[in-house]
């Protein structure tokens, strides 16, 4: 079958009521735990993962997780608006321009504008997807092990790009999961490896209970222990307004979407960068080719579309390497590359003949999810902005009691709500010590992949193990991952003194603020 066979067939495979309800059920999903501060766009897609376990079709499944990414990155830009108060990392540069638009009583016409942006950069991000991961994975096809463990290495690699501040504490964290990923009876050997004798560990750690425990769960308690002064209260969000975003504003817009688009595509398509490198980056360079500079930090529409094109975009072409190599393009494709496996895919050029009717099936279905971002958030962003004023006090138990049951259906064992526990309790000291757990998820998927494409490739070349810079396609990706480890290197210290930058500016904005209600109030008096 040719190209558009495929991708015919995979449009006609979407546009079915049980696709188109679980995009739906997915966005909607998505924008409401998107908008809640303090949680996150993993967060939706690990609650959403084990309801997955009852649709048949391993494409259908895929395709609900992403309508959950591609609703949750919209949906942070609704409380960065109203409570200026980002709802998720992506969104941190919505608030320099969105909650100063709000204050001037325009929030829906900032609103309008994030979602108008957001639909903007995630159509085109997931057009390139489209054009771009066969020819792609038709290069990547004529990989064997030897090039299927340096992708690995490169994968993990990827710890520089998800490490936080800390990249010594990222390689920690991600050596656990390493570490992790070892518990249990060797695949290729057969040997028993730290089980210390405990039956239930031979079988190893599951993906799924090790996601909740160190994403979900851990966030949960974080944000728990964060509200206790407050009592989970979330504050009050600002009253929409009627006037909206008008056809000449969004004309005026469209360049700063492109630009940013365009820029948030290339970021995103690099594994281990994402949205949050993407959304500074691009909301800079608008900035510096913008015909009204001085209007950034003051309720700007330039700025706002900057930011969310960029981090929408970013969905679409993350997904590029995670498809067509099997690595992750950022945090969020580390936990979807868990999802693919457990669902019985494998990413990677194999999946473009082997599964490709899934996995143009998943493609296109990312396309529509955007597609239909635009209306859904017409219609639903007044009623999903109320759900910022929930007690968080009533939000965390129900969400701690479906994540422990999400880790009990994968398997319908207790030893995975045990596993959630004791894997909780260590994330959260990982916590104390300011280490974070998504390198260790990174670890914790890739190392069996880099294990046994390392051992087949050592019974193949009779344990050469300068094999892997004798072939060029190998000795090529171990360059390209020296090099994309200095750049991501480069490009995390540019971040943090962008970040300063913009921090400066924003408390100077609220500053200036503060003494105008200042001045206002004793004139009154």
């Amino acid at each position: 079958m040719s190209y558009f066979d495929y991708v015919s067939q995979a449009f006609l495979a979407v546009f079915t009521i049980q696709n188109i309800a679980v995009i739906f059920g997915g966005m909607l999903l998505g924008m409401v735990i998107g908008c809640i501060p303090g949680l996150s766009v993993t967060l939706g897609i690990i609650l959403f993962l084990p309801l997955t376990y009852s649709i048949k079709d391993p494409s259908t499944a895929i395709i609900s997780l992403l309508a959950v990414y591609v609703g949750g990155m919209y949906g942070g830009s609704i409380s960065a608006i109203t409570l200026n108060t980002p709802g998720t990392n992506s969104a941190i540069a919505t608030t320099f321009d969105g909650y100063p638009l709000a204050k001037k009583g325009r929030v829906l016409q900032a609103l309008d504008t994030s979602l108008f942006a957001s639909s903007f950069g995630g159509i085109i991000g997931a057009a390139l997807l489209l054009l771009l991961s066969a020819p792609i994975a038709q290069f990547v096809n004529k990989f064997t092990s030897v090039e299927y463990f340096s992708m690995a290495v490169l994968g993990i690699s990827l710890l520089a790009g998800v490490s936080g501040n800390s990249l010594p504490k990222g390689i920690l964290s991600g050596l656990f999961g390493i570490l992790l990923a070892s518990v249990g009876v060797d695949a290729v050997t057969g040997v028993a490896r730290f089980t210390f004798g405990i039956p239930v560990l031979q079988f190893g750690i599951d993906m799924l209970p090790a996601m909740i425990a160190l994403v979900a769960l851990k966030q949960v308690c974080e944000k728990l222990s964060e509200y206790k002064v407050t009592g989970g209260d979330m504050g009050s969000a600002t009253k929409i307004d009627k006037r909206g975003l008008t056809a000449g504003e969004m004309k005026s817009i469209l360049p700063a979407c492109t630009l940013s688009t365009l820029i948030a595509s290339f970021i995103g398509a690099m594994p281990g960068v994402g949205g949050g490198v993407a959304q500074f980056l691009c909301y800079n360079q608008v900035k510096q080719t913008s015909k009204h500079p001085e209007r950034f930090g003051k309720g700007s529409l330039e700025g706002i579309a900057a930011a969310e094109s960029s981090n929408n975009a970013v969905v679409g072409s993350a997904m590029i390497p995670l498809l067509t190599m099997g690595i992750p393009g950022d945090g969020v494709t580390a936990l979807l590359l868990g999802a693919f496996i457990l669902h019985g895919l494998q990413p990677g050029p194999n999946m473009f003949t082997k599964q490709a009717p899934q996995a143009y099936t998943i493609i296109v279905g990312c396309l529509v999810a955007n597609l239909f971002l635009y209306p859904l958030g017409k219609v639903m962003t007044r009623l999903v902005a109320k759900v910022v004023q929930v007690r968080y006090t009533y939000l965390a138990p129900a969400i701690m009691l479906f994540c422990f049951a999400g880790a009990f259906a994968g398997t319908g064992n207790f030893k995975e709500m045990a596993f959630c526990a004791a894997l909780l309790v260590f994330s959260y000291l990982l916590k104390i010590l300011q280490i974070d757990a998504i390198p260790m998820l990174l670890g914790l998927i890739l190392a069996k992949i880099m294990e046994t494409n390392f051992v087949t490739s050592m019974m193949s070349y009779d344990r050469d193990y300068l094999i892997f810079f004798k072939r060029p396609i190998s000795l090529i990706i171990l360059i390209i991952t020296v090099i994309l480890v200095a750049s991501m290197i480069r490009i995390n210290k540019k971040v943090e003194a962008l970040n300063a930058a913009q921090a400066g500016e924003i408390e100077k904005i609220h500053q200036e603020m503060n003494t105008k209600e200042t001045d206002r109030a004793e004139s009154l008096i």
